[in-house]
């Protein structure tokens, strides 16, 4: 079962379902894929991008799939998180979640 995620909505405490459960679970084949732009990728870290991704912008918004968007277009959206929308990122969180977003978009 998905995680729940809990907030307020007009005073009252709402359960809701977080996105992550469809969000796909790196794979061997994924880490050959992302290998050939990122050469020291495993499959623990992008693993743990994965978690990064997930801990970080669930909180926010429902999650996307990395497949709903291009890889090279990955990068603009971030960048539009950061700058039009405010969401402060540390330069590790911007590379785990890019990375993740990025290999995983294929």
């Amino acid at each position: 079962m998905a995680p729940f995620r809990t907030f307020l909505a007009g005073g009252a405490v709402v359960l809701a379902l977080s996105g992550c459960s469809s969000l796909p679970q790196p794979t061997p084949a994924d880490v050959t894929r992302a290998q050939v732009k990122y050469p020291q990728m495993t499959l623990e870290k992008l693993a743990q991008n994965r978690k990064a991704y997930v801990g970080t912008c669930s909180g926010c918004h429902a999650l996307h799939l990395p497949s709903e968007f291009p890889a090279q277009r990955w990068p603009g959206l971030l960048d539009e998180m950061q700058v039009v929308h405010k969401v402060k990122l540390s330069t590790e969180q911007r590379k785990q979640i890019e990375e993740f977003l990025i290999a995983m978009a294929n």
